[in-house]
C-alpha cells in the first residue's frame, strides 16, 4: 500500500505524556493490573480496515497475549470465561449500533482444544459496559487455529506473529537519561546526542516485539453486514468476564479492557486505578470523562514564537528531516490550524475512525484521527512521534521558560534538557526501517512478511531451532 496524505485537519497525538507515566508499557500490551493478570484479555492491538483485495468487505482484528512465546505455542489459548467483541457505532455518538462477539469453549473434539462462536454482526440486547450473548444460531463456529468460513464470513483465530513494533528499550533509555535519542548523533547544535549506531543495513532501531507472537481474533464480513447507512464509521474491540446472571438466567459480562486507537491508553492515561477506570468505561462518555489528560496543541496563529511554522523552522535548522538524521517532514510549514483543542477532538472519543469511502490504502493521516482505519502494517508509533514534534505544545528548547514566550534561537538550545519527551520526538522515527523507508507510513518493518490476504497478519514464528527463527534481538 502507497501512503496517501490529503490534508491534514486534525490532528496528532503526543506520545508526550506516556513519559511521564510510571509503569507503561509499549502499545497496550499489559496496559493495566486487570489486564496484567488475564492475558487472554489484554488486547494487545486492535485492527479495522477495508479488504484491499475486496473493498465490500471489512476486516476487523483483536490480538490478545502479549509476549507469547514460540517454543510455548501450544499454551496459548483464550479463556472460555471471556466475551471478545467489536464494536460499531454508525452515528458518532459513541454508542454500539452494531456488534461482533466471540465466545470459546474447551473441547477434545479440536485438536487445538478450543472451539469458537461467533455471533453477529448484529443489534446487541445491552449497549454499555455489561452485555450478554446475543441469542440464535451462531453465524461461525469451528475449532480454533484454522480460517473458518460461512458464507460471506470469514473468521480466524490462533497465534500470529506480534504486528507491533517499536524500539521500546532505547525509548526507555532516553528517558531515563542513559541515551539521548533513537540514532546516535555525534555533532549538533546540543553537542553530542547519544543513541545507537548505524548498522550495515541502514537501521539502528531494535523492535523489542521481534520474535513474539499473540493470539488473534480476526473476522472479515460484508460492509453491509455492519452498516447500511453510514460512509463514517466508529470501531472499537471490547474483553468482558463473566459475572452473574440476568433476570432471564443469561450470563452477564462485564467489560475489563477495550482499545480504538492506538496507543491512546498508554499515551494519555495513567496506569493503576485509572487506567482500570477507562477501561471499564465506554467512549459515549470519553469527551466529558478524559477530556483533561489531553494537552494542548500548537496554532498557526501565534505571534509570540511558539507558532507550528515556527516548529517547523527549528527543526529543520537542526537538520532532523534530513536522511540519516531524523524522519522527514509530515506537516508543511504552512500547515494552518487555529484550534488549540485539535488533539481532544482528533483523539476523543476513543475509536477507530474509518471512512468507507476512501481507498483502502489511504492512511488520510488526521482527517478523522490518527488515520483512517488502522492495518497491521502501518507505522504507528512513527505516525505519531512525527505528529507529536510538529504539533505538541511543549518546551521544545527545554529552557523551562513559558513555551509561549520560545523564540527557539538556537544558542539556547543546551544539554541538558531538563524534558526528556522532547528528546523522544526529536528524530521523528524510531530508525527501525532503512532511511530510504521512512516516508511510506504504510510499512512498520515488521519482523515476518504480513499476508496480502486474510487474515492478513503474518504467520507465527517457528518452534526455536526450526528454519525461520527470530531469536529476541540483540541489544546494541
Amino acid at each position: 500500500m502507497n501512503m496517501k496524505t490529503p490534508v491534514l485537519t486534525a490532528l496528532a497525538v503526543p506520545l508526550l505524556l506516556v513519559l511521564s507515566t510510571p509503569g507503561i508499557r509499549a502499545a497496550d500490551h499489559r496496559d493495566s493490573p486487570t489486564a496484567d493478570a488475564t492475558s487472554e484479555g489484554d488486547i494487545t492491538d486492535y485492527f479495522n480496515f477495508l479488504d484491499p483485495n475486496d473493498t465490500t468487505k471489512i476486516v476487523f482484528i483483536m490480538n490478545v497475549n502479549p509476549f507469547a512465546v514460540p517454543g510455548e505455542a501450544a499454551n496459548y489459548r483464550y479463556s472460555h470465561d471471556l466475551l471478545y467483541q467489536f464494536k460499531i457505532d454508525n452515528t458518532g455518538d459513541g454508542k454500539e449500533d452494531t456488534v461482533i462477539q466471540v465466545v470459546f469453549s474447551d473441547t477434545t473434539a479440536c485438536a487445538s482444544g478450543q472451539s469458537l462462536s461467533v455471533y453477529g454482526p448484529g443489534t446487541p440486547a445491552h449497549t454499555g459496559a455489561k452485555n450478554t450473548v446475543m441469542g440464535g444460531i451462531p453465524s461461525v463456529t469451528g475449532c480454533t487455529n484454522t480460517t473458518l468460513t460461512a458464507g460471506s464470513m470469514q473468521v480466524f483465530t490462533g497465534l500470529r506473529d506480534d504486528p507491533f513494533v517499536f524500539d521500546f528499550a532505547q525509548f526507555s533509555r532516553i528517558l531515563k537519561g542513559t541515551q539521548d535519542v533513537f540514532r546516535d548523533l555525534p555533532t549538533t547544535p546540543l553537542g553530542h546526542l547519544r543513541g545507537r549506531p548505524v548498522r550495515a543495513d541502514g537501521t539502528s532501531g531494535v523492535d523489542v516485539f521481534g520474535g513474539f507472537d499473540i493470539s488473534a481474533i480476526a473476522i472479515e464480513v460484508p460492509v453491509s453486514r455492519v452498516t447500511t447507512r453510514a460512509s463514517l464509521i466508529y470501531t472499537w474491540a471490547t474483553v468482558s468476564s463473566a459475572g452473574g446472571t440476568n433476570g432471564r438466567g443469561d450470563i452477564t459480562y462485564h467489560q475489563f479492557q477495550r482499545m480504538g486507537q492506538q496507543a491512546f491508553k498508554t499515551v494519555f492515561v495513567p496506569g493503576g486505578a485509572l487506567r482500570e477506570e477507562f477501561n471499564a468505561s465506554v467512549p459515549q462518555n470519553d469527551v466529558a470523562n478524559w477530556s483533561y489528560l489531553v494537552p494542548d496543541a500548537l496554532t498557526s496563529t501565534n505571534t509570540t514564537g511558539n507558532a507550528i511554522s515556527d516548529r517547523y523552522k527549528l527543526l529543520d535548522s537542526l537538520g532532523l528531516f534530513s536522511a540519516g538524521v531524523g524522519a522527514p517532514a509530515l506537516l508543511p510549514s504552512t500547515f494552518t490550524n487555529t484550534n488549540v483543542s485539535l488533539l481532544r477532538n482528533a483523539t476523543l472519543p476513543d475509536v477507530i475512525r474509518i471512512n468507507l469511502g476512501l481507498d483502502p490504502g489511504n492512511l488520510a493521516v488526521g482527517v478523522t484521527g490518527l488515520q483512517n482505519g488502522r492495518r497491521p502494517g502501518d507505522d504507528a508509533i512513527d505516525i505519531l512521534v512525527r505528529l507529536i514534534r510538529q504539533l505538541a505544545d511543549i518546551d521544545f528548547a527545554g529552557t523551562g521558560v513559558n513555551p509561549g514566550q520560545l523564540q527557539f534561537p538556537l544558542q539556547n538550545l543546551a544539554l541538558p534538557i531538563t524534558d526528556r519527551r522532547v528528546l523522544v520526538v526529536l528524530q521523528g522515527t524510531d530508525f527501525i526501517r532503512p532511511d530510504s523507508t521512512l516516508s511510506d507510513l504504510s510499512q512498520s518493518g515488521n519482523d515476518r512478511p504480513l499476508l496480502t490476504l486474510f487474515p492478513f497478519e503474518a504467520l507465527p514464528h517457528p518452534v526455536p531451532g526450526e528454519p525461520g527463527t527470530i531469536g529476541y534481538p540483540v541489544q546494541q
